[in-house]
């Protein structure tokens, strides 16, 4: 499936976020630059965030998760892992 993203759903939890007015502004200007809504922009940014947080390991042991989550083989975690 070149050239198109696949969505999976995962467990969410809604929550309420008080965010200054100046930070929401920014949010939404560069949710306009990339197409994006605010909501997406703030998820993008925690995540990579969160990624900055998490040594090499922690990384690639959540990404198995996922990956496996999705009924994907052991065979190709491997190889997705590696890419």
């Amino acid at each position: 499936m070149q050239g198109k993203n696949k969505f999976y759903d995962r467990e969410s939890v809604d929550i309420n976020l008080n965010l200054s007015k100046d930070v929401v502004e920014t949010l939404k200007k560069i949710g306009t630059k990339k197409d994006l809504s605010v909501e997406s922009v703030l998820k993008y940014f925690i995540g990579k965030g969160l990624r900055q947080e998490l040594s090499p390991q922690e990384i690639t042991e959540l990404a198995r998760k996922r990956l496996k989550s999705r009924k994907i083989t052991a065979e190709t975690v491997e190889i997705d892992l590696a890419a």
